[in-house]
């Protein structure tokens, strides 16, 4: 039995959604670790900036909401598939 295409299209999406996420977090905190061993007093300037502009706190807070971002879009693309699958098959979703 094969499965069509479109069960997994919006999976798959969201699987990728959460793929370039996990990058752009992991590449944020690359930069920020150069950055700070490169001149740790410049960085904590550009974080405290950060703060009092965005209120939203600095590069770390960034990368941690974008993993979780990326965890969640996991998650969902993960249920979505099973959903999706066994909805396919006639089987009970829930």
């Amino acid at each position: 039995m094969s499965l069509p295409w479109t069960l997994f299209e919006a999976p798959l999406t969201v699987f990728g959604l959460g793929i370039v996420l996990t990058c752009v977090a992991i590449a944020v905190l690359w930069e920020y670790r150069r950055l700070f061993a490169s001149d740790p007093r410049a960085l904590m300037n550009v974080e405290v900036l950060m703060q009092v502009v965005t209120q939203c706190g600095g590069p770390g807070y960034l990368a941690a909401f974008l993993l979780a971002a990326a965890l969640l879009s996991f998650g969902s693309a993960l249920v979505m598939a099973v959903i999706n699958v066994l909805s396919y098959v006639n089987a009970p979703v829930l």
